[in-house]
């Protein structure tokens, strides 16, 4: 008997071999994003909270700065003297300031300082010690209080400060110098002179009424009567203002000095209109 041939054959299969889910896939991807977007929308996140933190903190920063040195007025006052006049003032923090002739100052109390400024004149200051700083302005000039007595006059070029107890900073814009007891300077725009030796006796004499003049010559003499005389004082001519002058005088008698002037120097005086007159060589 002859065998039969059989065939075998496999079931049958798609020919491309396809994952039954793959047409799902799409539809799963929308919803369901995947580990690599998770990763990024994280780092997205975590920068977004730094950035987040960072302003925060330039804010809280920036509010901090701003309520440290707000330092609102409490209270302004302007106190003046004309020519020929002196005055003394309490001021609110208890300190005292003297006011020379012709002498305009503004006074400010702030919630953190004590801010005055010398607009013109002369004026000598007993600072009453407190946890605020107390700072004159004259002319360019900053004066800084270390608990002292000083005297500071506005100048046509800056500031003459004069320390007459304890010690105050001397500030410009390019410089700064501490003074102590009996010792001066002269700014004249940003520049400080060296310091200088002037007794607490001839800086505040004019508190006393008294202008003191140790072989000081002319012409800074009529500059300085010029300030306590309401009449223009001219010199003649420049030799006349290389005399010297000594001694002590009242500043309310200006005009007898002028009147007695020649008989110390050899130079006349001529009487103009009003109060003014005209120094000569004799």
């Amino acid at each position: 008997m002859k065998a039969s041939d059989h065939t075998l054959s496999a079931p049958n299969q798609p020919a491309d071999h396809q994952d039954p889910l793959a047409p799902y896939a799409d539809a799963l991807r929308a919803h369901f994003p995947s580990r690599e977007a998770l990763l990024q929308e994280a780092m997205q996140q975590t920068r977004q909270r730094r950035r987040i933190k960072q302003a925060l903190a330039t804010t809280a920063c920036g509010l901090l700065a701003a309520v440290v040195c707000y330092d609102p007025v409490l209270s302004s006052q302007r106190l003046q003297t004309a020519i020929g006049q002196s005055a003394h003032f309490q001021l609110p923090d208890g300190s005292a300031v003297s006011l020379n002739t012709n002498t305009v100052l503004v006074a400010e109390q702030h919630l953190r300082s004590r801010q005055l400024t010398l607009v013109q004149g002369e004026a000598l200051f007993k600072v009453k010690h407190a946890w605020q700083p107390f700072t004159v302005d004259a002319n360019q000039v900053k004066i800084r209080d270390i608990g002292t007595v000083f005297n500071v006059r506005n100048t046509a070029q800056g500031a003459m400060v004069t320390v007459v107890e304890g010690s105050v900073d001397v500030i410009t814009a390019q410089a700064q110098r501490r003074l102590t007891k009996n010792l001066s300077v002269t700014t004249r725009g940003a520049a400080i002179s060296e310091n200088r030796c002037t007794s607490a006796e001839a800086a505040t004499a004019w508190q006393h009424g008294r202008l003191i003049f140790d072989g000081l010559p002319l012409r800074d003499v009529v500059a300085e009567l010029q300030r306590y005389h309401a009449g223009q004082i001219t010199l003649a001519d420049a030799r006349v203002g290389q005399y010297r002058l000594s001694g002590e005088y009242d500043i309310n008698g200006i005009a007898s000095l002028l009147a007695v002037l020649p008989e110390i120097l050899p130079v006349r005086v001529e009487k103009q209109a009003e109060a003014d007159v005209v120094i000569r060589q004799r």
